[in-house]
């Protein structure tokens, strides 16, 4: 292969990523990361007990495992719209 071009990569390798993708997957990695500093400020900025009122008993808890146990459902409820959103 004399003439080939040795700029060129080859068909065989790995393709990359488009531009556009790459912006987009680092644009909601960073959205994340803030989010979840900001929640671990508001969780630790707030750390008093609180009562919580589940549907048999009432209980006090910390806020901070309050915040922290609603953001993780609001995430996994965002995740199964979204995924259901794509098929």
């Amino acid at each position: 292969m004399a003439g080939a071009d040795p700029s060129r990569t080859s068909s065989a390798g790995a393709t990359p990523k488009p531009p556009r993708r790459q912006r987009a997957i680092a644009s909601k990695t960073v959205a994340a990361v803030a989010i979840a500093a900001l929640l671990i400020a508001f969780g630790v900025a707030n750390d008093d007990r609180v009562a919580v009122d589940y549907l048999v008993v009432s209980r006090e808890s910390p806020l901070i495992l309050v915040i922290g146990v609603s953001a993780l459902l609001g995430a996994l409820a965002g995740a199964l719209i979204a995924r259901r959103r794509k098929r």
